[in-house]
């Protein structure tokens, strides 16, 4: 799997569909992260999550995920200008993080890439041990929507994004199990675009999710 076949066009076909809307929704919570906190971004793609996150949080440090090459390099283009740029160390693994190092932890638009079998097994672990017991986990993604045309386009992105980056999954996993499985609830909940995107504030606990 990967992005760098679609990198160069990628947030312009974005935004031709959602406009500002997907962007909006994932800086949504940000204000929640402390500033001085030790931040893992995951998924992280061109870097518009990033920008927002050193503009405005001033964490300690942050660890950006990105598997695709091309978009870890647009990313680093993205905020070369910007005076903590340094804070940030990019990296196309999760794998191997130290245990408890983060205090949160960001998923953009990256969950709904796996299957629920891998989310459970191979892509959430390393991630959720990595997080402080007590840190937060700002989680964006697309969510079932309630609209027959909002069902179609999520069945057409799926079936894009599988034929251009090889994604795995098929269809959107049960973010409600997985959260539940690994033991956290939401803490606070938006939706944006129609209720297609959702954006949630998890933390350890027992809650019912959305």
């Amino acid at each position: 799997m990967t992005f760098d076949r679609i990198a160069p066009v990628y947030e312009a076909s974005a935004r031709l569909v959602f406009g500002t809307e997907h962007r909006r929704a994932e800086a949504f919570f940000l204000p929640e992260i402390p500033p001085g906190s030790r931040v893992l971004l995951v998924g992280g793609g061109a870097g518009h999550l990033l920008e927002a996150l050193l503009k405005t949080r001033n964490p300690a440090t942050v660890t950006f995920v990105e598997q695709s090459g091309a978009m870890r390099r647009r990313a680093q283009r993205r905020v070369a200008g910007l005076p903590n740029a340094g804070l940030v160390t990019f990296t196309d693994s999760s794998q191997n993080l130290p245990a408890a190092q983060f205090d949160a932890l960001l998923t953009p638009y990256v969950l709904d890439l796996f299957t629920d079998i891998q989310l459970e097994q191979e892509f959430l672990p390393p991630l959720l041990a990595a997080l402080d017991p007590g840190g937060l986990w700002l989680f964006t993604d697309f969510v079932t929507p309630p609209k027959g045309w909002q069902r179609a386009l999520l069945r057409g992105m799926y079936a894009f994004f599988r034929l251009t980056a090889g994604i795995p999954a098929r269809h959107l996993p049960d973010f409600e199990e997985a959260f539940r499985q690994a033991g956290f609830r939401v803490w606070k909940w938006e939706v944006f675009w129609g209720r297609m995107i959702g954006m949630g504030v998890l933390m350890k606990g027992e809650e019912r999710f959305f």
